[in-house]
């Protein structure tokens, strides 16, 4: 009978210190299924980044940690759409939050500068249709 009571006390034990113990070290808000469903699905491309922003959203507002990846895949979205001062923000904001990839997210900072278009010049006069006299 003792050793019963012995064998439930530690299942209790364990189980109880089990329980306490966070499933992960940052909410990923469902971020990597959504990764997942996206490399599986490419055509559902918008309910991705859409959900991306939504991650990202919540982390910021709550004071939570952004999930590893997740600012440089919404970056390069954005990059894809056009908006590369955008997607430089957020490589600058994943290689601040996670140094480890700060040589990579540096290395596409400079990619995207290379590959940005110029700012539009100024239009000279003679493009106009009016001519000098």
């Amino acid at each position: 009978m003792r050793s019963l009571a012995r064998i439930g006390a530690v299942a209790f034990l364990a189980g109880a210190g089990l329980g306490c113990v966070p499933k992960t070290l940052y909410p990923w808000g469902g971020y990597d299924d959504a990764l997942y469903r996206h490399y599986k699905n490419p055509q559902d491309r918008d309910e991705f980044v859409a959900k991306l922003g939504g991650v990202i959203d919540e982390a910021e507002q709550t004071g939570g940690v952004v999930p590893p990846g997740c600012y440089a895949e919404y970056g390069w979205a954005l990059y894809e759409e056009g908006r590369a001062n955008d997607a430089v923000a957020y490589f600058a904001k994943e290689g601040k939050q996670w140094p480890e990839s700060r040589p990579f997210m540096e290395k596409l900072i400079k990619n995207v500068a290379r590959v940005r278009p110029a700012a539009p010049t100024a239009v000279p006069a003679s493009s106009t249709g009016e001519e000098k006299k």
